[in-house]
Order: structure tokens, then sequence, then C-alpha cells
């Protein structure tokens, strides 16, 4: 799996939860990078070109992205673990230094700038409130 693709989804997620106030479901990666989002919204209606330069200019930054384990007990007071296993007492952090931070267990860059940019390939409704981005790293 391709490290820039779990980043650029942490990105579009943060933006997307920021922006929208969406609830993040599921993510998969292989050679493109899938998001599930729930919305109340039709993110159909979303412009898709507008979204990507919102996402690229936070690629574009040159940001850090650190990774670190932290116990169950610390993590908890920076990040949200409601998707992560009560029974892991470690939690691995990716901190997007000055951007984001969550739990993930997915390799991912070193710098936002690896990236070089994302491509939003679609964005289909897949359920009731719950859509589905598509995308893939330059």
């Amino acid at each position: 799996m391709d490290p820039r693709l779990p980043t650029a989804e942490h990105i579009l997620a943060k933006i997307l939860e920021d922006r929208f106030n969406v609830r993040i479901g599921i993510c998969k990666f292989d050679d493109h990078g899938l998001l599930e989002v729930y919305s109340g919204a039709d993110m159909r209606k979303i412009d898709i070109k507008v979204l990507q330069e919102e996402v690229n200019g936070v690629t574009s930054k040159n940001l850090p992205v650190k990774k670190y384990i932290l116990s169950r007990k610390e993590a908890e007071k920076i990040v949200d673990l409601r998707k992560v296993p009560e029974s892991a007492k470690e939690i691995r952090v990716v901190d997007i230094i000055g951007f984001d931070k969550r739990p993930c267990k997915d390799d991912h860059a070193d710098n936002t700038s690896e990236i070089r940019g994302i491509k939003i390939t679609s964005i289909e409704r897949v359920g009731k409130d719950r859509y589905r981005f598509l995308f893939e790293c330059k």
C-alpha cells in the first residue's frame, strides 16, 4: 500500500469533518483511496475541484507527519478513540503537525509534500446518508 494514501485520507477526512460536519466511516486502500462518510447533506453536490484544491493546499504546506505510540490513557486525552477496540492498550497516533491528529494503524508518509496532490475521482451515495469518496495520489 502506498503510504501517501492514508495520509491523504486523514487530510480529506479532517476537511470534510470541519466543513460539512460529517461522521467518518470506513476507509480502505489499494491502488486508490476509499473514504466513506455519513452526512444528512448530499455530498454529491460538493464541488470536487474546490475540495481537491483545499486538500492539495494542505499537502503543499510541507507539514511533518509524526507517528508515535501512547498508552490508551494518554491517547484518549488527545484523540477520539471511539473506533478503537477497548482491548487496545497502546494506541498508534498519526499527527499531521498543526493540522490533524488521529489514531491509525496504517503506514503514512513522513511529510505532506510527499503526496504531491490528490485527485478525487468520484463521490457516490452508497446508502441512506452514506457517501463514498474515491481518490488517488498524483
